[in-house]
């Protein structure tokens, strides 16, 4: 039973605000509220299907502990939460093709021992897009079995892992992650079947595992400010890396070479699908892997 909950970096933003915070004599500072923590609830909350053919999913969470897979097919959600602060418990809407999961936007510090515990199941085989923001949590979202035509993941101090491992039921749009101070870690992008990968990291450590069988190709395009960086490739996709903006620490794992300022994998040009990458990247390193 997962326990832990991330709340020292939320700690530590508040702490950064308050010491950069300009005091003048005989004002007030006002103080920080505290969340009531107290015993452990648990929330269960169920949609039905009935009949949706297309959703859009929307999933806020603050702070806590987040996992998310395939469910039942015949309910278009399911979740169960964990709570031991009153203030946090979830609220979940299903309006005009839309289902949205929030944590309720409070203001405060929760007071020690808080837990928030959080695990969706979506309908399997149903198209939808799925937009997840998080902040500081730790989550698994493991994302077989879902028809996913559009992903986004928005996530602040975070420790992420997703993953697929079976192709997407459809074609995805586009795939989108934005991550802050994190180490995200996105397994088998390949059977996601993106057309299009877009990449931001801030400060932290990004794992991005392009392995799964793509039959068309993808435009690509990674941002990412301080950190290590690891693209791994699959050996049977033509690759093509373009680096901007200085980057020199780039390590090489596997059979690349460089054309014209561009890493290409030994696939690229003999390949029936290709991957067109444009990477970006300030203080840190990247390592590119075929495999």
């Amino acid at each position: 039973m997962r326990k832990t909950v991330l709340v020292w970096p939320i700690l530590l933003v508040v702490l950064s605000s308050l010491a950069c915070t300009i005091t003048i004599p005989g004002v007030p500072v006002p103080a920080i509220p505290t969340l009531e923590v107290g015993p452990m609830q648990e929330y269960r909350e169920e949609i039905p299907l009935e009949g949706t053919t297309t959703a859009q999913v929307e999933v806020t969470l603050g702070t806590g502990e987040l996992t998310l897979a395939a469910g039942e097919p015949e309910l278009l959600f399911s979740g169960l939460f964990r709570t031991n602060v009153p203030a946090w418990k979830p609220e979940v809407t299903w309006k005009d093709g839309v289902l949205r999961v929030a944590q309720p936007d409070t203001r405060g510090m929760p007071g020690p021992g808080a837990e928030n515990e959080w695990d969706l199941y979506l309908a399997p085989r149903v198209p939808m897009s799925l937009k997840l923001q998080v902040g500081a949590a730790k989550g698994h979202l493991d994302l077989d079995g879902l028809a996913l035509t559009d992903f986004s993941l928005e996530t602040g101090a975070s420790d992420m892992v997703v993953r697929w491992e079976t192709p997407n039921a459809v074609p995805m749009d586009r795939l989108l992650l934005r991550a802050g101070a994190a180490n995200v870690e996105v397994r088998g992008i390949g059977y996601a079947r993106p057309r299009d990968v877009q990449v931001e990291g801030g400060v932290g450590n990004l794992i991005l595992d392009f392995t799964g069988p793509w039959a068309d190709s993808a435009r690509v395009r990674v941002t990412a400010g301080v950190g290590a960086i690891t693209l791994r490739f699959p050996q049977n996709v033509g690759v093509r890396v373009a680096v901007e903006g200085g980057l020199s620490n780039i390590q090489t794992r596997g059979d690349w070479h460089l054309s014209e300022g561009a890493y290409l994998n030994g696939a690229y040009g003999g390949a029936g699908a290709t991957l067109q990458v444009t990477l970006t990247a300030g203080v840190g390193s990247v390592t590119l892997e075929s495999e």
